[in-house]
């Protein structure tokens, strides 16, 4: 359909307008499993069962107990342990002694109490498979995420299972969209253009998006890969009002010399370079941050306004996000950054009230990721043979 409307001079495929919303999955409200409590459940029965080995069998508690709690258990050892278990009580003669059965039964009591906890150990394992980067996940659409929503009908913040949509537009046509699981945008955009690459075999000319995109990581990309950025960075609004006045103590404020690599403090102090901080992102992406210290902050009159830790001041500047920074605030203050930052107000915003609010498209019909995908896909042709 896309490239029917490139073909028709609808649209060019050369700029993409790019923003997200959050779609309410159709999954239940209170079916959510939190990562956080099934690795602390499961931890608890780890200990569990390291103390029933040691109440069991001397001669398998001695084999299979492990003294080190760094090492787990795995339900396919315990399924061995179990079986051993059950065998050396099968093995075991009749007795008409009372102390004698109370025993044996005391331990086949033990053995059914260890296949419940493997059973657990099972159950847990696969919720953190099904969970595998994410936070949390919905019992009955386990490609949700529970996240909170702007339609909000409690005004609690109560969070929702419910899915990422990121969309590309150009004149208003959907050209591009893709799930994620994230509650935030700013490691979708990477992917997002893997996704248009692989449906049309080429990336963008131009890119426009707000600031919630606008990281280290997204302007590396599309600067290696040609694409001409047009997004914005934190506090770029607030640095374009007519009353903005920077920070003097702010490390961006105080002046660097390039050539000798040192800053110079707001009472005219050189801070020199000591060393680099390396830094890693939810997408494995490393940073480095110079650090930068000055020498005697003591007896400083501007101390108290300046810095308030210990010691002689210390900064750390990302030299190359700030590079990136100076090059999307050119663009973006340029005219043809204005059209655009203009234009993106009415592209994707505006798709997004006409399924929202016009369509009352604001929750999916199906369960699960290909599904749901699937469901918007037809969604999106539809909205598109509309506007045409």
């Amino acid at each position: 359909m896309v490239l029917v409307l490139a073909d028709k001079g609808f649209i060019s495929l050369d700029v993409e307008y790019i923003d997200g919303t959050k779609i309410e999955s159709k999954a239940n409200k209170y079916t959510f499993v939190w990562r956080k409590t099934v690795e602390r459940n499961r931890t608890r029965l780890m200990d569990k069962i390291r103390i029933l080995l040691e109440q069991v069998d001397e001669a398998i508690a001695q084999e299979n107990s492990i003294k080190d709690t760094s090492v787990e258990f795995t339900s396919c050892r315990l399924s061995d342990i179990v079986d051993e278990l059950k065998e050396a009580l099968e093995r075991q003669p009749a007795t008409k002694d009372k102390e004698e059965k109370k025993a044996l039964r005391k331990k086949k009591k033990q053995v059914r109490e260890l296949e419940g906890y493997r059973d657990k150990l099972i159950e847990y394992d696969n919720h953190l498979d099904t969970l595998g980067e994410r936070n949390s996940y919905s019992k009955t659409d386990p490609g949700a995420t529970f996240m909170r929503m702007k339609e909000d009908a409690m005004k609690n913040g109560q969070t929702k299972p419910g899915y990422n949509l990121q969309i590309g537009t150009e004149n208003q046509f959907i050209t591009d969209f893709r799930l994620f699981p994230n509650p935030t945008d700013t490691l979708t955009l990477i992917p997002f253009f893997h996704s248009f690459q692989y449906r049309y075999n080429r990336l963008p000319n131009i890119c426009v998006a707000d600031s919630g995109y606008g990281s280290e990581e997204n302007y590396r990309f599309m600067q290696e890969n040609g694409i001409e950025a047009f997004i914005k960075y934190n506090y770029f609004h607030k640095e374009q009002r007519p009353r903005y006045t920077p920070n003097p103590f702010h490390a961006e404020s105080l002046h660097y010399n390039e050539g000798e690599d040192y800053y110079v403090c707001p009472m005219g102090q050189h801070m020199n370079r000591i060393g680099t901080k390396r830094d890693k992102t939810a997408s494995g992406y490393i940073t480095e941050s110079a650090r930068y210290k000055a020498k005697r902050c003591e007896g400083c009159p501007l101390r108290g306004s300046c810095f308030k830790a210990r010691g002689n001041r210390i900064i750390e500047v990302n030299h190359r996000l700030n590079q990136y920074k100076r090059q999307a605030r050119e663009r973006l203050l340029s005219e043809e950054g204005i059209k655009h930052r203009g234009r993106r107000c009415i592209e994707p915003e505006a798709v997004f009230g006409q399924i929202k609010y016009n369509m009352a498209y604001r929750r999916f019909r199906h369960v699960g990721e290909d599904k749901v995908t699937m469901d918007f896909a037809f969604f999106a042709i539809a909205f598109n043979i509309k506007k045409m």
